[in-house]
């Protein structure tokens, strides 16, 4: 530590030693030669990102309200002016719920999350968020954070034996849809009408209008039938 002294204006030399104020200086961890150390780097950029995804949320929130939309994407300065009002704090306290609702449901599975980068590239299909909470074979259980396109091609590059739920979320709503690893195997949820009358969810393989019977019937022999799907990859799901 090094100690730097200021004399006071307006002192005589003879008090200014006893006027003197000291001031404490540490060397920074730059200065030394030493790396810096931040303890709370991980928890920051935590909160940069629920930051980043509420405003995004936020603001489609805002123009799917007012059934708005610009030519142009509009300027800093033009965003700000809008953002920072106080009829716009509606928007993004109904953005934090959606938040927490899907940090609910990341919490109540507690599978590992991967963070699936977007391409940044536009298109017309798959552009929704997504929660894919993946159950596998080989490699567990676990969740992919991400857009809908970008979720299902890092999964197809990556893994085999798996089945999937991707829970969509698109301006502050969101849907469930469940698929298998293969695509000519389907997975099928009744309606609210058919539960009443006792069907369950079906994993079969499709069947085309152009087979015989026999085929078709054969297929049907094969579906498994759940009253719910498993969290889990099951033996009977090699099969397929």
């Amino acid at each position: 530590m090094s100690i730097t002294t200021y004399p006071i204006q307006g002192k005589s030399s003879e008090n200014q030693k006893e006027s003197k104020i000291e001031l404490g200086l540490e060397m920074s961890p730059s200065a030394t030669g030493k790396p810096l150390k931040l303890k709370h780097a991980p928890e920051m950029i935590e909160d940069l990102k629920k930051t980043e995804e509420i405003e995004k949320v936020a603001w489609e929130l805002f123009l799917m309200k007012l059934r708005l939309s610009f030519r142009r994407e509009l300027t800093p300065e033009e965003k700000k002016s809008i953002t920072d009002t106080e009829d716009y704090k509606y928007y993004r306290d109904e953005a934090l719920k959606i938040w927490e609702k899907k940090q609910r449901a990341l919490n109540n599975k507690k599978y590992p999350v991967i963070e699936v980068p977007a391409s940044g590239k536009r298109t017309r299909m798959g552009g929704a968020y997504c929660l894919c909470f993946v159950y596998s074979k080989y490699n567990g259980n676990f969740v992919l954070k991400g857009y809908m396109k970008e979720v299902e091609e890092y999964l197809k590059k990556n893994y085999t034996h798996y089945f999937y739920n991707l829970s969509l979320w698109y301006r502050g709503f969101n849907r469930d849809i469940w698929h298998f690893w293969k695509k000519d195997i389907g997975i099928w949820h009744p309606s609210v009408r058919e539960k009443r009358k006792g069907k369950k969810i079906e994993v079969r393989p499709y069947s085309d209008w152009f087979e015989e019977d026999v085929t078709t019937e054969e297929k049907k022999k094969m579906a498994l039938h759940f009253k719910r799907m498993p969290k889990r990859w099951i033996p009977e799901f090699d099969k397929f």
